[in-house]
């Protein structure tokens, strides 16, 4: 009901139009301070120089991120490692392994302290229970037992009757026997079946025969327990592999269903040669896969997802044997397949490996990490590879600038040599400022880089539009000016007072001030282009709880909806503003507009009303 009520307010119509938007072009564009006192100093953490990959999640609900290593054997030797879980402690990682991930149903595996060869780490909730799960995938195991080479499955026994958490144990019949040599690298986490249940499909690595060389889709049963249906949902061209490294799982072409990404960097006797394809799921025939497009031909050593040019369309960066690229969404052609424009990042080093898109100075623009591969390989000399996405058109073609290599330094913080040799990089906020840290696993152990993004509460706040438009229960509703602290987001919370008791209402934002529009029962302050605040927008910021979404109480007050304020009534504003428009994010020394639209009942008709507007200057 909710729902309905706020979809009837057609903001199309008063000219909330897209518009283009640049990212700012300062040298100095992005700032870290080495603080390795927020990690481990004991233990397989700083001092670790195992190859190592990454995830990241709140797995015990605490409100920060935690985070899961999973430690793999090189290509060029042998041995299997233990792995480690570090818990979030108010900002500090702390070793909690043994207390809490070393729980198993298999009579002497200890859960993470059993030595594996965990190449590939997934955080989902895969049984239901709305706590994250953690998915591990092992390689090079051949001859071992089934929880030794098969992938594994840690659920999360979520809190006792106290609100203790409980931890995480491994369960070995999560997953059917998928053969005697599952040698998978890569996994990717969706739901293709449209159930509302996460599905996993696997990149098998091996390059030869006799070794089976499908990967596999597995599906889950809604419970967390899964079973191998890949030769019926997918065609045998489909599931070959070779040297198959990452694997996605994204609604690629916007049809609703969810399509699967991988990447062949070999060719092999009856694999596919070296490539990155989608392999499109049939909306017709959900869970049913039925074209595969090459969209990459080269040598691609992983593949991953994300938005680089702020249209809300999901674009492509691969690691390449020789050049990295990335591709840009351009939309689909006749047969629903994505239509690519084919981009190089120049600078790169070859053998590039774990990727990912991430906006790392809160301009909505998203950049672009690229990382070593091996430890092995040229002594671990070859560097990662940060790039500014320094913006262009919405939905066109962009700008990057490169880090690393001894060139550009709009990176402050980190010197090109501690860009060398990095296994995989974990970006998240660790101290819940609002910004992106990292965690660097190196060859010469691993190194955490805290972001100097924090904000600043904003001190110049303006009164507009004041008063506003009557509604129709005789007063009118205030934006509140006075609830500002520097413990959200951006250093701004909004709150409403007078609104109409039972009415929703959500915030708007814009650059411009000045339209001043009579609309529905009010006058529209905030000009155009404007935007809506979403859970979409907090969500890639890694604070999904925000949402601007709120309804007047009895006394008037603007009570959020359940999870979208972290600072109580009202809307703790994000540093990044909505993608479409304006699109561009909160930076010093720059000036937005704030306002509120609510549902107002005029003589019992449904129409809307806004609030007075906040002009709000930001140090």
């Amino acid at each position: 009901m909710q729902r309905a009520l706020i979809s009837v307010a057609t903001l199309g119509s008063i000219g909330l139009l897209a518009t283009n938007a640049t990212a700012q072009n300062d040298i100095s564009w992005a700032s870290f301070t080495q603080d390795n006192s927020r990690i481990p100093s004991t233990g397989l953490v700083q001092n670790d120089t195992q190859e190592k990959d990454y995830a990241w999640g709140d797995l015990d609900k605490d409100g920060y991120t935690d985070l899961v290593i999973v430690r793999k054997q090189p290509f060029t030797t042998s041995g299997h490692y233990a792995n480690v879980l570090l818990m979030n402690q108010g900002g500090t990682l702390v070793d909690q392994t043994a207390a809490y991930a070393s729980a198993s149903d298999v009579p002497g595996d200890q859960g993470f302290l059993t030595p594996t060869n965990d190449r590939d780490v997934q955080l989902a909730d895969v049984n239901g229970d709305d706590w994250l799960d953690i998915i591990t995938v092992t390689t090079f195991s051949l001859g071992t037992p089934k929880h030794i080479s098969h992938p594994r499955i840690y659920i999360n026994l979520g809190e006792d009757g106290g609100g203790n958490w409980l931890g995480l144990e491994y369960q070995e019949a999560r997953f059917p026997d998928l053969g005697a040599a599952p040698f998978f690298c890569g996994v990717g986490v969706g739901d293709v079946t449209g159930d509302g249940a996460v599905d996993l499909y696997f990149a098998h690595y091996h390059q030869n025969a006799p070794v089976d060389l499908d990967d596999r889709l597995v599906i889950n049963d809604g419970t967390g327990f899964f079973t191998d249906e890949s030769v019926a949902r997918m065609t045998f061209d489909m599931r070959q592999s070779s040297f198959g490294v990452s694997a996605n799982i994204a609604d690629m072409n916007g049809d609703g269903v969810m399509d699967v990404i991988k990447d062949t960097a070999l060719g092999s006797t009856g694999a596919s040669g070296p490539s990155t394809h989608i392999s499109y799921n049939d909306p017709n025939n959900e869970g049913f896969f039925n074209i595969k497009d090459t969209v990459y031909s080269g040598a691609p050593y992983h593949t991953n997802v994300g938005d680089i040019n702020m249209d809300a369309l999901p674009d492509l960066v691969m690691s390449d044997d020789g050049t990295d690229r990335y591709l840009l969404n351009m939309g689909n052609d006749a047969l629903g397949r994505v239509n690519w424009g084919l981009n190089s990042l120049t600078g790169s080093s070859g053998f590039g490996s774990n990727n990912l898109i991430t906006d790392l100075n809160n301009d909505g623009w998203g950049d672009i990490i690229i990382c070593d591969v091996d430890v092995d390989i040229s002594g671990c000399s070859r560097d990662m590879l940060i790039y500014h996405n320094r913006g262009g058109v919405v939905g066109g073609n962009v700008t990057m600038t490169i880090e690393g290599g001894g060139g550009f330094d709009g990176v402050t913080g980190m010197t090109n040599a501690q860009q060398t040799g990095v296994h995989d990089i974990a970006v998240f906020d660790i101290d819940n400022d609002g910004d992106l840290d990292f965690v660097v696993g190196r060859c010469a152990g691993t190194e955490c880089y805290m972001n100097n993004l924090d904000p600043a509460p904003p001190t110049g706040i303006t009164v507009l539009c004041d008063p506003a438009s009557d509604h129709a229960q005789g007063n009118y509703a205030k934006l509140d000016s006075s609830t500002l602290g520097a413990a959200t987001p951006s250093g701004l919370h909004l709150a409403a007072t007078d609104g109409p008791s039972g009415e929703f209402g959500f915030f708007l934002v814009s650059s411009n001030g000045s339209a001043n529009l009579s609309v529905f029962n009010g006058v529209l302050c905030v000009g155009s282009p404007s935007g809506r605040y979403n859970s979409d927008i907090a969500t890639n910021q890694g604070l999904p709880q925000l949402n601007s979404i709120g309804q007047f109480d009895g006394a008037g007050v603007l009570q959020n909806i359940v999870g979208s304020s972290v600072s109580g009534d009202g809307f703790d504003v994000p540093s990044e503003l909505p993608y479409s428009p304006p699109g561009q994010s909160i930076v010093p020394g720059s000036t937005w507009y704030f306002q509120l639209w609510f549902r107002d009942l005029d003589g019992g008709s449904p129409s809307a009303n806004f609030s007075n507007m906040l002009e709000v200057a930001f140090p």
